[in-house]
């Protein structure tokens, strides 16, 4: 059943089109008619031309128009000849001229429809009196019977024949099919019965048109309302085609329903305003409209149409805007966006704006103007579409390390990161620039003849230069930087000198950024014309003023510099300087920089450092002087001290620190309470204060287990004895409570 009511809903809507356009047609002859039944009444054989136009020269109001058709002719035809005399080679310019050159045109125009518009009370009277008379009516009463006869017997043909053809459309409607073709020709057979259809109403028409055999009148009325019809309706069928908005299932975009639906509104409201308009006039000029009412009803109907089509970009506004701000760009590219989304409405309505003036004007060329600018926008848009993509992923592909790569240069593929955006960001806006450049040379806006001028070439070419000179330079930047890396990573990894190289790493990257910096900027200030003679003596002179005010300055970086070459310090070091001792975290260009074991972090310019004390240079030593009572057997003791020391160095957690066997040294001191003896362990850079700590330890438990004695500081009163060897009695007095 919904298949029945679509079509009789359609021959319905059909129909009532085609009674309006009747009735404007019908309107249009009893206005126009007594003229037209003048000029179709059959002339004697005697009449000659020359006899009609002087008869059109004896009736004034005739005499008026035709002058006012003349007046008009000359002004388009002087028009026409000033803008070729003046066009310019350009289109565009072309244009402008034109329109220029039509504006008093216009004007006669104008003023020439304005005075036909006039004289309609005048004809409509006439009308009105023609209709009085019986004769006049009953031909009128005999041409619409004609009319609505012809029109009638045209719909029931249609209605007929989709009601032979329902049953097949209902059935192509409901089928679905997920491949391609296969909806295509489905979509296609629909369209063939349509057409067919459609082909019943004009073959039914112009059948019983034959038939009938209607006056001039009548037939124009008739021949404008069928091939209205089906120039109108055949558009809705290409539209059902490509949207399909009644089954979904066959449709050939992926698009929703109500979009589909919305586009096919406005398709039938633009074919069927803009072809049953276009007939209408062009019918009734050949019913006897003035060329000057004809020529402002066309216009009226573009305008129409304009007015139609600024109205759907304002309701297309947001939804455009959101798919132009539908990108990942950042930064300038993404403001871009932001603002074209914002603005692309305006500049569609000004198109959309110019193209009907150019149309209305009947500008020389102008067509042809837009129709080529647009054509090579479009085209200039897509290609920078295109290498839009090309450049994202050429710019990726080659700044992808590959695994060798980064495993030999650990740090390539960071610093190769770090310039993936940037270079993004400079493909977008050169092709952007270009594309802007190109689309404006389209619309024929010489925007590269600058440069071809001395000055464009001149500014193009040190441009190149400078960016020559900055690439280059931060080719050698990141190059170089690369290189040092590696050098420094692979002599970590063979010997010791990887560590003094990763101290010196800082100092001879900034000096290598100050000598790029300064040596490309000179560089490209040369390049631009300005003159650098001035800087370098300035320079000078300032660097000879700062040599002088600055003397410790340079002197602590003259003294670090000798210091780092010299390899006295690095970083990771435990060093004392200047009375400070920690471990160095930083090496500047002029200061160094220890925490202690607090924390505290102490700032050493190098031209205090007078000495350096190192405690972590190459291997360490563990230094260990063991006290014992005077009563312990230094030999049995030096024992115990090997003992400890060797399940030290077998020891899993603090063996691997110790390099060589416990060194005992021998008796070192002979204290006022104790025995003294010296042994030292040889341990890794760093690890002596703690094998030192757990040395000790364990010294203290072997001692306690083995009723070694640990004196401590204690005095002894001694009274002295006399030769036989006999001490005196030392006079003690206990004193206490009784």
């Amino acid at each position: 059943m919904s298949i029945s009511v679509t079509s009789c809903n359609g021959v319905a809507t059909a129909a009532r089109r085609t009674f309006a356009l009747a009735v404007f047609l019908v309107g249009q002859l009893l206005v126009t008619w007594p003229a037209f039944a003048q000029q179709t009444q059959p002339a004697p054989a005697a009449m000659t031309e020359l006899e009609v136009l002087v008869s059109t020269l004896e009736d004034a109001e005739q005499r008026a128009a035709l002058v006012r058709q003349l007046q008009a002719l000359i002004e388009v035809q002087r028009a026409g000849e000033t803008v070729r005399e003046r066009a310019p080679n350009a289109a565009g310019a072309r244009v402008l001229a034109a329109l220029s050159g039509r504006i008093e045109a216009v004007s006669s125009f104008f003023l020439a429809a304005i005075g036909g518009v006039t004289e309609l009370p005048t004809a409509i009277s006439r009308a009105a009196a023609q209709i009085r008379d019986e004769q006049t009516r009953s031909h009128w009463l005999a041409m619409i019977l004609k009319v609505a006869s012809v029109l009638a017997a045209a719909v029931i043909a249609e209605w007929l024949a989709r009601l032979l053809f329902r049953r097949t459309q209902r059935t192509l409607e409901s089928a679905e099919r997920d491949a391609w073709l296969a909806r295509a020709l489905l979509l296609l057979a629909r369209a063939v019965l349509d057409l067919a259809c459609i082909g019943a109403f004009a073959l039914a028409a112009y059948g019983l048109l034959s038939i009938v055999e209607p006056r001039e009148a009548t037939q124009l009325i008739v021949i404008a309302l069928i091939n209205a019809s089906v120039a109108a309706r055949t558009i809705v069928v290409a539209m059902r085609v490509l949207l399909s908005p009644q089954a979904p299932g066959l449709r050939l975009w992926p698009v929703g329903d109500e979009t589909a639906n919305y586009w096919a509104l406005w398709i039938r409201r633009f074919a069927n305003i803009g072809v049953y308009g276009f007939f209408a006039i062009e019918t009734a000029l050949l019913l006897g409209l003035a060329p000057e009412l004809h020529t402002l009803l066309i216009n009226l109907l573009g305008l129409v149409l304009t007015v139609m089509l600024i109205v759907l970009i304002r309701q297309l506004r947001e939804d455009v805007a959101d798919v132009i701000r539908a990108g990942r760009e950042a930064g300038g590219t993404a403001r871009l966006r932001q603002r074209l989304a914002d603005l692309w409405h305006v500049a569609a309505m000004l198109y959309v704006i110019a193209g009907y003036a150019v149309w209305a004007m009947e500008v020389e060329g102008g067509f042809r103007y837009l129709a080529t600018a647009t054509l090579l926008s479009l085209l200039v848009l897509g290609i920078a579409k295109a290498l839009l993509t090309l450049a994202a992923r050429l710019i990726d592909r080659v700044f992808t390390v590959s695994e060798e790569l980064a495993a030999h240069y650990p740090g390539l593929e960071a610093r190769a990161n770090r310039y993936i955006s940037m270079l993004h960001r400079a493909a977008r806006v050169i092709i952007y620039l270009v594309a802007a450049l190109a689309v404006a040379q389209a619309w024929e806006i010489d925007t590269l003849a600058w440069f071809g001028t001395d000055t464009g070439r001149a500014v193009l070419g040190k441009l190149v230069t400078v960016t020559v000179i900055v690439v280059g330079s931060l080719i050698v930047w990141e190059v170089a930087g690369t290189v040092i890396e590696a050098y420094v990573r692979r002599a970590e990894q063979t010997d010791a000198r990887g560590a003094r190289l990763r101290t010196l790493l800082p100092l001879a990257r900034k000096v290598l950024l100050v000598v790029l910096v300064v040596m490309s900027t000179l560089t490209a200030l040369s390049e631009i014309g300005i003159d650098i003679a001035p800087l370098l003596a300035g320079a000078g002179v300032v660097g000879l003023a700062i040599g002088f005010g600055a003397q410790t300055l340079v002197k602590d970086v003259i003294t670090g510099v000798f210091i780092l070459v010299e390899d006295s310090i690095k970083v990771g070091d435990v060093v004392e300087a200047s009375g400070h001792t920690g471990v160095v975290e930083t090496l500047s260009i002029r200061t160094i920089s220890l925490r202690d074991v607090e924390g505290i972090v102490h700032v050493v310019p190098f031209s205090d450092v007078t000495s350096v004390l190192n405690y972590t240079k190459d291997y360490s030593r563990s230094l260990l002087d063991i006290g014992v009572a005077y009563r312990e057997n230094v030999d049995d003791v030096i024992e115990v001290l090997k003992q400890v020391g060797a399940e030290m160095q077998s020891d899993e957690t603090h063996g691997p620190n110790i390099l060589e066997p416990l060194e005992v040294l021998g008796l070192n001191s002979l204290d006022d309470s104790a025995v003294t003896i010296r042994a030292r362990f040889k341990t890794m850079p760093g690890t002596q204060w703690a094998t030192r700590r757990e040395f000790l330890r364990r010294i203290k438990q072997r001692f306690d287990e083995l009723g070694i004695e640990i004196p401590f500081p204690h005095q002894t009163v001694w009274f002295g004895v006399d030769k036989e060897g006999k001490a005196p009695a030392a006079p003690v007095r206990l004193e206490g409570k009784a």
